[in-house]
Protein backbone atom coordinates (compact mmCIF):
# COMPACT_ATOMS: atom_id res chain seq x y z
CA UNK A 1 0.00 0.00 0.00
CA UNK A 2 3.20 2.43 0.62
CA UNK A 3 4.16 1.83 -2.72
CA UNK A 4 1.69 2.46 -4.86
CA UNK A 5 1.28 6.31 -4.05
CA UNK A 6 4.42 6.59 -4.54
CA UNK A 7 4.83 5.52 -8.45
CA UNK A 8 1.20 7.79 -8.46
CA UNK A 9 2.33 10.69 -7.56
CA UNK A 10 5.49 10.30 -10.20
CA UNK A 11 2.49 9.80 -12.73
CA UNK A 12 1.14 12.86 -11.42
CA UNK A 13 4.36 14.95 -11.38
CA UNK A 14 4.56 14.13 -15.15
CA UNK A 15 0.85 14.76 -15.78
CA UNK A 16 1.23 18.53 -14.52
CA UNK A 17 4.69 18.82 -16.33
CA UNK A 18 2.71 17.50 -19.88
CA UNK A 19 0.12 19.90 -18.65
CA UNK A 20 1.86 23.15 -17.99
CA UNK A 21 5.00 22.72 -20.81
CA UNK A 22 5.98 25.96 -20.45
CA UNK A 23 5.32 26.12 -16.50
CA UNK A 24 8.60 27.36 -14.67
CA UNK A 25 8.55 28.57 -11.52
CA UNK A 26 9.74 29.74 -7.87
CA UNK A 27 7.13 30.31 -5.38
CA UNK A 28 9.39 29.08 -2.39
CA UNK A 29 11.85 31.42 -1.62
CA UNK A 30 10.99 35.50 -0.59
CA UNK A 31 14.37 36.25 1.19
CA UNK A 32 17.93 34.83 2.93
CA UNK A 33 18.22 34.47 7.34
CA UNK A 34 21.51 34.39 8.19
CA UNK A 35 23.21 31.32 7.32
CA UNK A 36 23.04 28.70 9.73
CA UNK A 37 19.21 28.77 9.98
CA UNK A 38 16.44 26.24 8.42
CA UNK A 39 12.42 25.68 8.52
CA UNK A 40 10.79 22.84 8.15
CA UNK A 41 6.98 22.38 6.83
CA UNK A 42 4.89 19.85 6.91
CA UNK A 43 1.36 18.91 5.83
CA UNK A 44 -1.12 16.89 3.28
CA UNK A 45 -1.48 16.43 -0.65
CA UNK A 46 -4.17 14.97 -1.62
CA UNK A 47 -4.82 13.75 -5.55
CA UNK A 48 -8.61 13.14 -6.47
CA UNK A 49 -8.56 11.63 -10.04
CA UNK A 50 -11.39 10.71 -12.51
CA UNK A 51 -12.04 6.41 -12.41
CA UNK A 52 -15.63 5.95 -14.14
CA UNK A 53 -14.70 2.05 -13.48
CA UNK A 54 -14.77 2.70 -9.56
CA UNK A 55 -18.24 2.91 -8.12
CA UNK A 56 -17.94 6.66 -7.19
CA UNK A 57 -16.69 7.36 -10.23
CA UNK A 58 -13.07 9.15 -8.77
CA UNK A 59 -10.13 7.72 -6.87
CA UNK A 60 -8.88 9.68 -3.77
CA UNK A 61 -4.90 9.21 -2.80
CA UNK A 62 -3.84 10.88 0.54
CA UNK A 63 0.47 11.51 1.56
CA UNK A 64 2.01 13.59 3.93
CA UNK A 65 4.63 16.07 2.46
CA UNK A 66 7.96 17.59 4.53
CA UNK A 67 10.12 20.32 3.23
CA UNK A 68 12.54 22.06 4.50
CA UNK A 69 15.50 24.36 3.58
CA UNK A 70 18.17 25.13 4.57
CA UNK A 71 21.06 27.61 4.52
CA UNK A 72 24.47 25.70 5.04
CA UNK A 73 27.27 28.02 3.69
CA UNK A 74 28.63 31.51 2.29
CA UNK A 75 30.86 31.41 -0.50
CA UNK A 76 31.74 34.59 -3.29
CA UNK A 77 32.02 33.28 -6.70
CA UNK A 78 31.11 35.07 -10.35
CA UNK A 79 27.31 35.77 -11.21
CA UNK A 80 26.36 37.44 -14.73
CA UNK A 81 30.58 38.05 -15.09
CA UNK A 82 30.53 39.85 -11.36
CA UNK A 83 32.05 37.74 -8.27
CA UNK A 84 29.57 38.67 -5.13
CA UNK A 85 28.21 37.11 -2.11
CA UNK A 86 26.49 33.45 -2.71
CA UNK A 87 24.71 31.38 -0.35
CA UNK A 88 24.53 27.56 -0.22
CA UNK A 89 20.83 26.63 0.18
CA UNK A 90 19.40 23.13 0.49
CA UNK A 91 15.84 22.09 -0.27
CA UNK A 92 14.61 18.44 0.89
CA UNK A 93 11.09 17.08 0.42
CA UNK A 94 9.89 14.11 1.26
CA UNK A 95 6.31 12.38 0.55
CA UNK A 96 4.83 9.40 1.59
CA UNK A 97 2.64 7.68 4.31
CA UNK A 98 3.27 8.67 7.66
CA UNK A 99 3.76 6.46 10.07
CA UNK A 100 5.78 5.92 13.49
CA UNK A 101 9.51 6.21 12.56
CA UNK A 102 8.60 9.33 10.22
CA UNK A 103 7.35 9.64 5.96
CA UNK A 104 7.79 6.45 4.19
CA UNK A 105 8.57 7.80 0.77
CA UNK A 106 8.43 3.85 -0.67
CA UNK A 107 10.41 3.88 -4.16
CA UNK A 108 10.40 7.89 -4.54
CA UNK A 109 12.91 8.52 -0.86
CA UNK A 110 13.72 11.87 -0.92
CA UNK A 111 14.38 14.46 -2.89
CA UNK A 112 17.06 16.91 -1.55
CA UNK A 113 18.57 19.87 -3.65
CA UNK A 114 21.90 21.92 -2.88
CA UNK A 115 22.32 24.60 -4.91
CA UNK A 116 24.98 28.15 -4.42
CA UNK A 117 22.58 31.09 -5.39
CA UNK A 118 23.51 34.84 -5.68
CA UNK A 119 22.18 36.71 -2.64
CA UNK A 120 21.02 39.92 -5.14
CA UNK A 121 18.57 37.03 -6.86
CA UNK A 122 16.65 36.45 -3.88
CA UNK A 123 13.47 38.95 -3.82
CA UNK A 124 10.08 39.08 -2.75
CA UNK A 125 8.08 40.08 -5.95
CA UNK A 126 6.93 38.89 -8.50
CA UNK A 127 9.04 40.08 -10.97
CA UNK A 128 12.67 42.11 -10.87
CA UNK A 129 13.80 45.89 -10.77
CA UNK A 130 14.17 45.54 -14.54
CA UNK A 131 10.41 44.11 -14.78
CA UNK A 132 12.03 40.44 -15.37
CA UNK A 133 9.90 37.61 -14.02
CA UNK A 134 10.68 35.90 -11.04
CA UNK A 135 10.34 32.45 -12.69
CA UNK A 136 13.04 30.46 -11.25
CA UNK A 137 16.16 30.59 -8.81
CA UNK A 138 19.41 31.42 -10.46
CA UNK A 139 22.75 29.45 -9.53
CA UNK A 140 25.81 29.22 -9.80
CA UNK A 141 26.37 25.58 -9.26
CA UNK A 142 24.44 22.86 -7.62
CA UNK A 143 23.93 19.23 -7.02
CA UNK A 144 20.76 17.02 -6.50
CA UNK A 145 19.95 13.50 -5.06
CA UNK A 146 16.46 11.81 -6.55
CA UNK A 147 15.48 8.92 -3.64
CA UNK A 148 18.49 6.65 -3.43
CA UNK A 149 19.99 7.68 -6.77
CA UNK A 150 23.50 8.66 -6.94
CA UNK A 151 24.26 12.99 -6.22
CA UNK A 152 23.98 14.13 -9.96
CA UNK A 153 25.53 17.62 -11.03
CA UNK A 154 22.70 20.39 -11.98
CA UNK A 155 23.41 21.21 -15.37
CA UNK A 156 21.37 24.15 -16.16
CA UNK A 157 21.60 28.05 -14.50
CA UNK A 158 18.60 27.72 -12.61
CA UNK A 159 16.30 25.99 -10.40
CA UNK A 160 12.57 25.65 -10.79
CA UNK A 161 10.51 24.08 -7.83
CA UNK A 162 7.35 23.42 -9.16
CA UNK A 163 6.59 20.31 -9.67
CA UNK A 164 9.29 18.55 -8.36
CA UNK A 165 9.58 20.10 -4.96
CA UNK A 166 6.57 22.57 -4.64
CA UNK A 167 3.43 23.14 -6.16
CA UNK A 168 4.11 27.41 -5.36
CA UNK A 169 4.72 28.87 -9.19
CA UNK A 170 5.80 32.50 -9.42
CA UNK A 171 2.21 34.54 -9.72
CA UNK A 172 2.78 37.22 -12.45
CA UNK A 173 0.06 39.43 -10.72
CA UNK A 174 -0.75 38.06 -7.22
CA UNK A 175 -3.36 39.21 -5.47
CA UNK A 176 -3.18 40.71 -2.20
CA UNK A 177 -5.80 39.49 0.63
CA UNK A 178 -4.84 41.06 3.53
CA UNK A 179 -1.24 43.53 4.30
CA UNK A 180 -1.85 41.82 7.51
CA UNK A 181 -2.75 38.86 8.23
CA UNK A 182 -1.77 36.03 10.77
CA UNK A 183 -1.26 32.13 9.93
CA UNK A 184 -0.76 29.20 12.39
CA UNK A 185 2.37 26.73 12.68
CA UNK A 186 1.67 23.06 12.58
CA UNK A 187 0.71 22.74 16.06
CA UNK A 188 -1.36 25.42 16.22
CA UNK A 189 1.20 27.09 19.56
CA UNK A 190 2.46 29.88 17.26
CA UNK A 191 1.62 32.14 14.71
CA UNK A 192 3.15 34.58 12.45
CA UNK A 193 2.36 38.23 11.17
CA UNK A 194 1.93 37.56 7.31
CA UNK A 195 1.12 39.31 4.11
CA UNK A 196 -1.86 36.76 2.44
CA UNK A 197 -1.36 36.34 -0.99
CA UNK A 198 -3.67 34.59 -3.88
CA UNK A 199 -2.34 33.93 -7.14
CA UNK A 200 -3.16 31.82 -10.35
CA UNK A 201 -1.30 30.35 -13.00
CA UNK A 202 -2.89 28.50 -16.13
CA UNK A 203 -1.60 26.95 -18.96
CA UNK A 204 -3.28 25.36 -21.51
CA UNK A 205 -2.80 23.63 -25.27
CA UNK A 206 -4.82 22.01 -27.27
CA UNK A 207 -5.59 18.90 -25.61
CA UNK A 208 -5.23 19.33 -21.79
CA UNK A 209 -5.39 22.51 -19.41
CA UNK A 210 -3.33 22.74 -15.52
CA UNK A 211 -5.04 25.69 -13.31
CA UNK A 212 -2.44 26.44 -10.35
CA UNK A 213 -4.86 28.70 -7.79
CA UNK A 214 -3.07 29.47 -4.60
CA UNK A 215 -2.89 31.17 -1.11
CA UNK A 216 -0.17 31.71 0.20
CA UNK A 217 1.75 33.62 3.16
CA UNK A 218 4.47 35.64 2.83
CA UNK A 219 5.84 36.94 6.15
CA UNK A 220 9.56 38.38 8.07
CA UNK A 221 9.08 36.38 11.14
CA UNK A 222 9.75 33.22 9.38
CA UNK A 223 13.05 32.06 7.73
CA UNK A 224 13.20 32.45 3.50
CA UNK A 225 9.80 34.58 4.13
CA UNK A 226 7.03 31.80 3.48
CA UNK A 227 5.04 31.34 6.78
CA UNK A 228 2.59 28.82 4.64
CA UNK A 229 0.27 27.86 0.99
CA UNK A 230 -2.44 25.92 -0.13
CA UNK A 231 -2.53 25.25 -3.74
CA UNK A 232 -5.30 23.68 -5.98
CA UNK A 233 -3.84 22.16 -9.21
CA UNK A 234 -6.94 21.37 -11.50
CA UNK A 235 -6.05 19.35 -14.47
CA UNK A 236 -8.69 19.72 -17.62
CA UNK A 237 -8.22 17.55 -21.20
CA UNK A 238 -10.17 17.67 -24.29
CA UNK A 239 -10.10 15.76 -27.65
CA UNK A 240 -7.40 17.91 -29.53
CA UNK A 241 -9.81 19.51 -32.32
CA UNK A 242 -13.01 19.74 -29.65
CA UNK A 243 -13.71 23.33 -28.71
CA UNK A 244 -12.68 25.07 -25.47
CA UNK A 245 -16.02 24.58 -23.55
CA UNK A 246 -15.53 20.48 -23.98
CA UNK A 247 -13.01 20.88 -21.24
CA UNK A 248 -13.72 17.97 -18.33
CA UNK A 249 -11.91 17.68 -14.74
CA UNK A 250 -9.13 14.89 -14.90
CA UNK A 251 -7.32 15.62 -11.69
CA UNK A 252 -7.46 17.70 -8.62
CA UNK A 253 -4.44 17.90 -7.00
CA UNK A 254 -4.48 19.58 -3.69
CA UNK A 255 -1.54 20.92 -1.03
CA UNK A 256 -1.39 22.93 2.13
CA UNK A 257 1.36 22.84 4.26
CA UNK A 258 2.40 24.93 7.39
CA UNK A 259 5.51 25.77 9.47
CA UNK A 260 6.43 22.94 11.81
CA UNK A 261 9.96 24.09 12.83
CA UNK A 262 12.49 26.77 12.89
CA UNK A 263 16.19 24.92 13.21
CA UNK A 264 19.40 26.86 14.38
CA UNK A 265 23.26 25.35 13.70
CA UNK A 266 21.86 23.53 10.14
CA UNK A 267 24.34 21.53 8.24
CA UNK A 268 24.11 19.93 4.87
CA UNK A 269 22.93 16.35 4.20
CA UNK A 270 24.14 16.11 0.82
CA UNK A 271 27.59 15.41 0.52
CA UNK A 272 29.29 16.64 -2.68
CA UNK A 273 32.89 17.09 -1.60
CA UNK A 274 33.89 14.84 -4.28
CA UNK A 275 32.14 16.27 -7.18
Amino acid sequence: MNRRPCFAFLLLAAAICLLTPSASAQGLIFTLPEDGIGIEYEGKLIQETVRPELEDGREVLEWTRSLSIKSVGREDAEYNGEVQPCRWIEIKVITGKAGAAGIDAGLVGARIYKILVPESTVIDSAVDAQTIPNSYLPIVRGFRRLGEERVETIGSRGVTMYPTLCLLANYEDPEVIAESASIENVSGRDSFESRHMRGVFVRERQDARSTNTAEFWVSQDVPFGLAGWKVKVDGDVKGATDDRSTFTRLTTITCEMKVREVMDFVESELITDNL
